[in-house]
């Protein structure tokens, strides 16, 4: 990343006076422009060259690397202490922006209507369940307008925000009748990421229905509403990971280099202000890039699934560096249904679950050949024996 003179350290500045002192002098050949780019600095080549010929004024009289060396040393103590300050600043500054913004969604939240869900009568369950639903969903993309056509001209998918609510009110009653025919306790949302498009390239300016922050708070305030309809039937206990559509990436970074900086993080918070109030409503984790947690016994790792790696090879990365046993690995990504083994566990085989996509496929998954229909997975977890059964949920 560029930046300006000032915020180099005292080390890079002391190479930078000596590397334009040699210039100066002859003994390198290196243009203005290449010395800017080594340094990483955000400045006009014309200004260098400008500051050279002080240095070499101070150089030729002998002022430069000898003779003031208390005062070079005061120079560099000063400078020390000025870099120590600007971090401990940036510091404070980044952490000040985080609970700043916490509390900006905590106040809009405190000014909207209580939920109103129609009363349902509750299911009542026999006093030996031991069933749980562990429910992923991921890649809803909301605020995309996707239009996909096939060979034939026919529509292979048509997307925008009236059809995102139109599968998750399918999606609800779907939930529903599994957890009355199953006898389930409790289910687990797990959301694995790109639940907004965001803006990652300036091609997705053509397709989104509103800015990404419109966006972010339009889907935070319907996955309320939804949740708590989901609560008429059962207990809801809510998980979830980062993706990368819904990163912001200022001064044009990379892909996960402000790893906190990411949106959905803003609709975690909404969610757990916005469903304060609802004891059946528990939420678990930060909403970071990946998290651990236990349903009827069972371990169950998120992460999106985005990177340079398989899946497979994350997956074993996770296991190998924190040394932890997981049985079964939830993520999204594809914006298609996968599942395959990733290693053997006392209770079978530890499995990769990659649920589908509720956007369905896009332009982009279609020009890299993957993608498929829109859907969902619920797992039957059952305490003692694991997985009992799946259901993959078409929208």
């Amino acid at each position: 990343m560029s930046c300006s003179l000032d915020e180099l350290d005292v080390n890079a500045k002391r190479e930078l006076v000596r590397q334009i002192a040699d210039k100066k002098q002859g003994l390198v050949d290196v243009d203005w422009s290449e010395m800017c780019a080594q340094f990483g600095l955000d400045i006009n080549a014309e200004t260098l060259r400008k500051a050279g010929v002080g240095i070499k004024l101070a150089a030729d009289a002998n002022m430069l690397w000898s003779g003031v060396a208390d005062i070079s040393d005061g120079y560099v103590e000063r400078q020390k202490i000025r870099d120590l300050t600007r971090q401990v600043n940036d510091m404070y500054r980044t952490q000040s922006r985080s609970e700043l913004l916490r509390e900006t969604v905590k106040e809009a939240c405190s000014r909207l209507q209580p939920i109103s869900i129609g009363r349902k009568e509750r299911l009542w369950h026999t006093i030996d369940e031991k069933c749980s639903l562990v429910l992923a969903l991921g890649d809803f993309h909301y605020g995309a307008n996707i239009h996909v056509v096939g060979l034939r001209g026919e529509v292979i998918n048509h997307y925008d925000h009236t059809v995102f609510e139109e599968r998750m009110a399918k999606l609800l009653d779907e939930v529903r009748d599994i957890v009355r025919k199953e006898s389930i306790r409790d289910v687990h949302i797990y959301l694995v990421g790109d639940l907004i498009d965001g803006m990652l390239r300036q091609s997705q300016l053509m397709r989104l229905e509103y800015g990404i922050v419109e966006s972010t708070i339009r889907l935070a305030n319907f996955m309320a509403q939804w949740i708590a309809a989901l609560t008429a039937d059962t207990d809801v206990h809510l998980h979830a990971v980062t993706g990368n559509h819904s990163e912001v990436r200022p001064l044009k970074s990379r892909n996960r280099e402000f790893e906190e900086e990411n949106l959905e993080k803003i609709i975690w918070w909404f969610l757990k202000e916005r469903l304060a109030d609802r004891e059946s409503v528990t939420f678990s984790g930060e909403c970071g890039r990946m998290e651990l947690s236990y349903v009827e016994g069972y371990s169950f790792l998120l992460l999106h699934g985005d990177g340079e790696k398989d899946i497979d090879q994350i997956a074993r990365d996770a296991v190998n560096m924190y040394g932890e046993h997981v049985d079964f690995f939830i993520c999204g990504h594809r914006h298609k249904e996968q599942e395959f083994p990733a290693g053997a566990t006392d209770d079978g085989n530890s499995i990769i679950v990659r649920t589908p996509s509720i956007c369905g496929t896009d332009k982009y998954a279609q020009s890299c050949g993957y993608g498929g229909k829109p859907g969902a997975i619920a797992m039957v977890i059952e305490r003692g024996y694991g997985r009992r059964c799946v259901y993959p949920i078409q929208l």
